[in-house]
């Protein structure tokens, strides 16, 4: 008597996967992604990369060649530098900031839509009034309310990453900007996260580990939010680049990063200052930084089709 063979199974994740793969545009927005970090953070390692901030005044506005591959700005400073470096520091602030957003949301959103009533009502009028203030002047008072970190933070920085001070003074000045955005940029994902949880709350599974005695927190935490991951990593995506576009806005106000430290932002401002004398200040920075928003919205669509649960039906 033969016995049918028996089927392998796959997980959620590995069907969402396999739909993110036949996806094109994600995935050729994922590799891009990928190459662009590793131009970013290791390209400036590498010995053909000159110095951001190396002033040769005999070569200010110089066209691209085979030594500058991008030219040079109004200082002689090489431009293709400069945009890996600004690139580490717009990234940064993109996918850093959103994880301070996304944690604060994912919390009170969580606990308000499983605790629900007059604690539920209360947690969201403080997010509408919140939603009805201007964004970018929150942002801008924020950020003057934040400290920079002190010496001995920097310090402690240094001493694990084993980095000199040179390399890490400009990512520490930008923790502010990080708190900033991050602390005012919730109010989204708070909802999400909310309106996910008041789905899933009341369900067989949740019921089922209620009547186990598990405590609230347990119940949230492990059984709750695991089935909320999807429209999160999806929102996650989608935030990188409005957060770095808002940077953007800052540091072309002069309100984000501070010279002599760069990003796209302020290579785009400087670049705009002068695009009738020397158009590739402002096309090279332009580019990175558009090709990557794109690749990001791109990439977040995907993953939204992807980790859609009626999508399995195609």
């Amino acid at each position: 008597m033969s016995s049918d063979p028996v089927e392998k199974g796959s997980s959620l994740w590995q069907d969402a996967w396999h739909r993110l793969a036949r996806n094109k545009a994600a995935m050729i927005s994922l590799w891009f992604l990928v190459v662009m970090l590793l131009l970013c953070f290791i390209g400036p390692l590498m010995p053909f990369v000159k110095s951001p901030t190396a002033i040769d005044l005999e070569l200010m506005g110089a066209d691209p060649d085979g030594v500058h591959w991008f030219g040079t700005d109004q200082l002689g400073r090489d431009l293709f530098a400069r945009v890996l470096y600004g690139g580490q520091v717009s990234l940064l602030v993109g996918v850093v900031a959103t994880a301070v957003a996304v944690c604060i949301g994912l919390v009170y959103g969580a606990i308000s839509g499983y605790l629900g009533g007059k604690i539920d009502d209360f947690m969201m009028r403080v997010v509408d009034i919140l939603f009805a203030l201007p964004f970018l002047v929150l942002v801008i008072l924020f950020s003057l309310v934040v400290k920079e970190p002190s010496d001995n933070f920097t310090e402690w920085v240094i001493k694990t990453t084993g980095w000199n001070r040179d390399r890490i003074a400009p990512i520490t000045t930008l923790i502010p900007l990080f708190i900033a955005i991050g602390s005012i940029g919730w109010l989204t994902i708070a909802r999400i996260v909310r309106a996910q949880v008041m789905t899933f709350k009341h369900q067989e599974f949740v019921e089922a580990a209620r009547s186990l005695g598990l405590g609230h927190a347990r119940i949230l935490f492990r059984h709750i939010l695991p089935n909320v991951i999807g429209p999160i990593i999806v929102y996650t995506t989608l935030a990188v680049p409005g957060i770095m576009l808002l940077e953007s806005v800052l540091s072309f106000l002069g309100l984000g990063v501070q010279p002599p430290n760069s990003s796209w932002g302020i290579l785009i401002k400087e670049g705009s200052d002068r695009m009738e004398t020397n158009k590739w200040l402002l096309v090279f920075p332009a580019l990175f930084f558009s090709s990557t928003l794109f690749a990001l919205n791109f990439l977040g669509d995907g993953l939204r089709d992807a980790l859609d649960p009626r999508s399995s039906k195609d």
